[in-house]
């Protein structure tokens, strides 16, 4: 527990502390801000969410889809913490950890310990993922025709076939009410940061729609103080070999301010529309149309040299710096549900999601020049990648006590790479699943769910380098589950479930050629988990709500990509267990908070071979997973004033994280040492004022405190950055 009574010490936490305090008193206690509410902080209608993205629930009848935990984020939710990205909504929940986790300036999201590749990520159904990477950026998805989004935090049902490692992440959009609406918002802040976006939505007849756009620019990020490499770093980057000879690396300069290449311009059109035919028979499209630049902060790269330095092989620091020019995302996903009779639903879903990417590797920091061949090459990679597919659910409750569901899912994978200039690469894979599931109501309270999966992942083809070469042997495995949901009272239920679940090797951990990035293995074995769950609520006093769970997953194999050296690594072994809990409510009339703690134990028993060309491979035993943090701590607090104003404050604590130091450059030596990153705090802030005509103003800081910190070894992490902006809504 020593993180947790670091928070208390810390004075940074102590002067947070004496200012929620004085914030909560002037709450409670000011009779100007105890007057009646003219609306309380509950749950908001349901009536614009598009219920045809769902996976498992009907579009009539809510329930709760498998003995898990889960967690709904609203469209309120993700306004009031002033998210300005699908990321950014998950930074306050607990289990959950959003962060950039790798040198491409990509964020992801992790989930108990799992990161984000064993994590099922869902856009009304459709898998969303490039399939080279098995990632996507969640910087580059805009929150504007998001409704809701369902967190089922470890066993998944079966239904959602594989990858779902550690969880699954849907997020549905919006669709169009009864009444028409019309929204648009403009925000500014330093570096000329710009984001403006706009929405529509009604419901005319039988069909109802749904179209926003969004427009966000930035010359880059503040930092909280100036940030600069070890002079061993920036040493071992000026001596490192290179090809040609006389294009001498240019080492990574110190920053101040702005975080250099840290701009973004991105654009986004999405659109929703469903028709009901009948009553019983509903169609809907869902389109997405993203259109990006961005820059990726310099950053060295720990890896073997290609020639020799002073006669002997070894590593050295290389400097990256990358932009991408370009990074294209479009999706046309089409549903079809239906109402068979009184007791038999069919729901099918078609989808296409592709990515273009271009990725430019320059010479230095001036970004102008691409003309090294080796140690490592410059030059222009280009992607053209795609998933394609569909699924087909059948659900059936004509037995009675008994809620059977069925479902068929397939998906083709292609992944086409050209780098400066040489043949195009072309990758393809098949993932078919099928799964059975039956919801037993063997008592009035007590609810028993069986289910089990066959997923299969066929390598279909590689061709690399201009010619056909081996893809590896095909995977299968069948993944159980059983669970249960026993409701005492309305008020109290707990439930339990354990479940085997697999993740495939992404094309990159089978097939990357190492030219600029890792090498892989195109028999690399698939990750395997176990994952228990023990989990409970307790709604008390009227207003009130405890969650808890307690999780244990025991995995085999778990791949492990370390950014500092560009290399993948497997552990044998590996255990995630912990415990997260929760406690919200009204506070006052107008006071709503929320306070959550998780708790996470990562260890790993496992042998870890790093192999090289030339120089001997490093053997070392780990003993704690790389970069999971043990505690984390999570506040939130909203106050509606009757005079039109809103506070909305958001705090995480987040203790230190162990990860593994590879570089030894004055030796030029790959090495294991164990160290840690500092703990940290980061706070927000959003005030907004209600003012006539569906208008409203507000400002916002992320990182009100200016925090310096680190979520990766090496890597910078944004400081303060305050807003303001303007919203209409009509």
């Amino acid at each position: 527990m020593r993180g947790v009574l670091k928070l208390f010490c810390r004075r940074g936490w102590a002067n947070l502390l004496v200012s929620v305090s004085l914030l909560i008193g002037l709450m409670v206690s000011n009779p100007a801000f105890s007057a009646e509410p003219t609306k309380e902080n509950v749950p908001k209608s349901t009536d614009n969410v598009f219920k045809l993205g769902e996976v498992v629930v009907s579009t009539e009848k809510e329930t709760k889809e498998t003995p898990s935990t889960i967690t709904v984020i609203t469209a309120e939710d993700i306004e009031r913490s002033h998210a300005t990205n699908l990321g950014e909504a998950f930074r306050f929940i607990p289990g959950m950890l959003y962060r950039q986790s790798r040198t491409k300036n990509e964020y992801y999201v992790s989930l108990r310990g799992f990161s984000q590749e064993n994590v099922l990520i869902l856009m009304d159904g459709v898998p969303i993922y490039e399939p080279y990477e098995g990632l996507v950026n969640l910087a580059d998805i805009p929150v504007q025709n998001i409704a809701e989004i369902k967190v089922v935090k470890g066993n998944a049902s079966v239904l959602y076939g594989p990858n779902a490692l550690g969880g699954a992440i849907n997020i549905i959009t919006k669709k169009g009410d009864t009444k028409p609406n019309f929204s648009a918002s403009y925000q500014i802040s330093d570096y000329n940061t710009h984001h403006i976006q706009a929405t529509h939505g009604w419901k005319v007849g039988n069909f109802s729609y749904f179209i926003g756009a969004s427009h966000k620019e930035s010359d880059g990020f503040k930092l909280a103080e100036e940030f600069s490499l070890p002079a061993d770093v920036t040493t071992s980057m000026y001596n490192a070999r290179t090809n040609p000879l006389a294009l001498r690396n240019t080492p990574i300069k110190p920053d101040d301010g702005k975080r250099e290449n840290s701009y973004y311009d991105r654009d986004a059109f999405t659109f929703t529309g469903s028709y009901d035919i009948t009553p019983n028979h509903k169609v809907g499209l869902s389109v997405e149309y993203y259109d990006s630049e961005y820059g990726v902060p310099p950053v060295p790269i720990y890896r073997e040299a290609r020639a020799r330095v002073g006669g002997a092989w070894g590593f050295d620091y290389f400097p990256r710096y990358w932009r991408f020019s370009e990074w294209d995302r479009y999706t046309i996903n089409l549903i079809e549900e239906s109402q068979l009779g009184a007791h038999w639903r069919i729901k099918g879903r078609l989808f296409y999601d592709g990515y273009e990417s271009t990725l430019d590797a320059y010479d230095d920091d001036t970004y102008s020049s691409m003309n090294r061949i080796g140690g490592p090459p410059s030059g222009r990679s280009s992607y053209d990648d795609y998933s394609r597919g569909g699924n087909f659910y059948t659900f059936w409750d004509g037995i009675p006590r008994n809620n059977i569901r069925l479902g068929f899912t397939f998906k083709e994978d292609v992944h086409r790479e050209t780098f400066a200039g040489s043949p195009e690469d072309r990758l393809r894979s098949y993932t078919y699943s099928v799964g059975l599931e039956d919801e037993i109501r063997v008592l009035e309270p007590l609810t028993i769910t069986i289910g089990c999966s066959y997923d299969a992942f066929d390598k279909r083809e590689r061709d690399q380098y201009g010619q056909s070469d081996e893809t590896g042997d095909d995977i299968d495995a069948l993944n159980p589950m059983i669970g249960f949901n026993y409701v005492f009272s309305p008020a109290v239920n707990i439930y339990g479930s354990v479940a085997k679940k697999v993740r495939f090797p992404t094309m990159r951990n089978l097939y990357a050629t190492g030219v600029i990035g890792p090498t892989g293995d195109p028999d690399l074995d698939e990750e395997r988990s176990i994952n228990y769950e023990l989990g409970g609520r307790l709604a008390f006093a009227k207003q009130y709500l405890f969650e808890a769970a307690v999780f244990y997953s025991r995995v085999k194999d778990m791949i492990n990509f370390d950014n500092q050296i560009g290399r993948f690594e497997q552990y044998d072994k590996a255990i995630l267990a912990g415990f997260e809990m929760s406690l919200s409510g009204q506070l006052t009339s107008q006071l709503f908070g929320k306070l959550s703690y998780t708790y996470l134990n990562a260890r790993t028993d496992s042998t870890v071979t790093i192999e090289n060309s030339n120089t001997p491979s490093l053997v070392y035993e780990p003993e704690e997973l790389p970069y999971r943090p043990e505690h984390k701590i999570d506040l939130e607090l909203s106050q509606k004033f009757s005079f039109g104003t809103t506070i909305d404050f958001n705090a995480s604590y987040v203790s230190e994280s162990t990860y593994y130091d590879h570089a030894d450059p004055v030796n030029r030596r790959l090495v294991a040492k164990k160290d840690q990153l500092n703990d940290y705090y980061l706070c927000n802030l959003k005030i907004s004022q209600d003012l006539s005509h569906g208008l409203q103003i507000y400002i916002a800081a992320d990182n009100l405190f200016d925090e310096e910190y680190q979520d990766i070894f090496q890597l910078a992490a944004p400081g303060r950055t305050v807003w303001a902006g303007i919203k209409f809504n009509l």
